[in-house]
């Protein structure tokens, strides 16, 4: 299984830009005197489209994927200046005249606005794209507190042909200093966007799947024919939000500290409901319905609106979705909070159901008319009655525990089971200690899922506790790529 280093790399999409503007929304500026008739500072996105081209950091892996131009698509940018010693509202504007100006030396797609005027000085600039919200407020904080009530009109999103929202990672853009004026060579700052969201992909590399011992002789085949994403949060921070933890205590927030980019040693990413999802988990309900389709919920696998597969093919064809990050402190990785996928299956025996004869020795049932309504499984083979299931534990010698019993309940498509899969952002490599990190969803990041084997038979319901660990048995051999999106061919990008 590849994993990525440590969690995501921006989305890679770079403005340049001189900080300023001319337009009427501004509720106040720095210099009553100001001419807005001239402009001294011109506009350029930058669009990175060479990974080489990238900063390195701990969050790449160097290892990126193409976005689509939905995906990288720009429909509007806002900017908003805040005084940097006083951290006073200063102006906003909104870029406009966005066109494709060519590509510079670095590979870098560029394209140019029309020119603004800001005051000469020193700016906080945060930076927000692909959304209509327009944030009033008179200094940073209330900035700050004000525009994280947003959120996405559901917790899945299937369609982004709006643009997927953007925003720039605070931190980089303090202290920024606009120091010529008008009539001058004009300045020029380099901002990254990055999307709010993460980006799902599921696909089966077989439309049939063996189930083998350890000898490699099959027992059963297995169909995957559907799937269904639990535990998706409802809201999102619209600048990302990190901090350094060991434990659920929240700290005092400050831009420079919890606005950019992650510590190596405990750093997190946090979500809005990260300092609620407590250790023990085992009273968690989602009472306030933060989550949707939140797992321990969907138990009865009637409740569950199934996703078809794509067909299995040579080369996979996902199905694609896209979510908010979702991240917990270390011992919280828990079932009832994670970002997770329900796998549904059909079970075929392998010639292998038995019954327990009058004699009481064990018959094998080779008409397939006479399998039961109820499949009893252990220590790889099946039973038709649960005294059966009983006599072959007895006889095995050992704890049921050490080879899983289960029942499988026979439904119009055949024998039911479930598989349960965690999203994994990063593996620590250690099935017995969780990791860091090693559990979540995180903006920006890909994380593609194909499901190459089956180990073993899963549960008879989807039913989930709350208070399991993550870390588990799955029986499910996934590649899971973690990468993060970069942008490579804009040709056809649509502003």
């Amino acid at each position: 299984m590849y994993q990525s280093r440590k969690f995501f790399f921006p989305l890679l999409m770079a403005i340049a830009f001189l900080c300023g503007c001319g337009q009427n929304e501004d509720l106040t500026t720095r210099d009553s005197n100001d001419d807005d008739s001239q402009e001294n500072v011109n506009v350029a996105f930058r669009l990175q489209s060479n990974a080489s081209n990238a900063t390195r950091s701990v969050e790449d892996s160097y290892n990126h994927v193409q976005g689509t131009p939905e995906e990288y698509k720009v429909n509007s940018v806002r900017v908003y200046l805040f005084d940097n010693a006083t951290r006073l509202f200063a102006k906003s504007f909104s870029l406009t005249g966005i066109k494709f100006a060519g590509t510079d030396t670095g590979g870098n797609v560029i394209y140019d606005t029309d020119p603004i005027s800001v005051p000469q000085g020193k700016y906080d600039i945060f930076v927000t794209a692909n959304t209509s919200r327009q944030i009033d407020k008179k200094n940073e904080d209330e900035f700050l507190a004000d525009i994280d009530n947003a959120t996405y009109a559901q917790a899945l999103i299937e369609d982004i042909s709006g643009g997927v929202v953007m925003t720039n990672r605070a931190s980089a853009n303090l202290a920024v200093d606009i120091t010529k004026a008008k009539n001058t060579d004009v300045n020029t700052i380099n901002i990254t966007l990055e999307r709010v969201l993460a980006r799902l992909d599921i696909a089966k590399a077989s439309e049939t799947y063996e189930v083998t011992d350890n000898k490699g002789a099959k027992y059963a085949s297995v169909k995957l024919d559907g799937y269904f994403i639990v535990n998706l949060p409802k809201s999102f921070y619209t600048y990302r939000h990190t901090a350094v933890l060991t434990t659920l205590a929240e700290p005092e927030w400050t831009v420079p500290t919890n606005f950019g980019n992650v510590s190596d040693v405990n750093g997190y990413v946090i979500d809005p409901y990260f300092f609620k999802k407590t250790i023990d988990a085992s009273g968690f309900t989602n009472s306030d319905k933060y989550y949707q389709n939140f797992a321990p919920e969907y138990g009865n696998a009637d409740n569950v609106k199934w996703n078809a597969f794509n067909a299995a093919k040579q080369t996979p064809e996902y199905k694609t979705a896209y979510c908010l990050e979702n991240c917990a402190l270390a011992p919280a990785q828990k079932n009832g909070y994670s970002t997770g996928v329900l796998f549904r299956a059909v079970i075929e025996p392998n010639n292998n159901v038995y019954h327990l004869g009058t004699s009481g020795n064990m018959e094998l049932v080779t008409d397939k008319s006479k399998y039961p309504e109820t499949l009893y499984y252990f220590n790889q083979k099946f039973y038709d009655s649960a005294e059966a299931l009983s006599a072959a534990v007895v006889a095995a010698g050992t704890a049921t525990g050490q080879f899983q019993s289960r029942k499988f309940e026979k439904t119009d498509a055949g024998y039911r089971c479930y598989y349960k899969y965690w999203i994994r952002h990063q593996d620590n490599n250690n099935p017995t200690e969780m990791g860091v990190m090693e559990f979540g969803v995180v903006r920006n990041n890909l994380y593609r899922m194909l499901i190459t084997g089956i180990s073993d038979l899963g549960d008879g319901t989807p039913e989930i506790v709350p208070d399991t660990p993550d870390e588990g048995e799955t029986y499910l051999q996934v590649i899971l790529n973690v990468k993060p999106w970069i942008v490579r061919d804009l040709t056809n990008i649509v502003l």
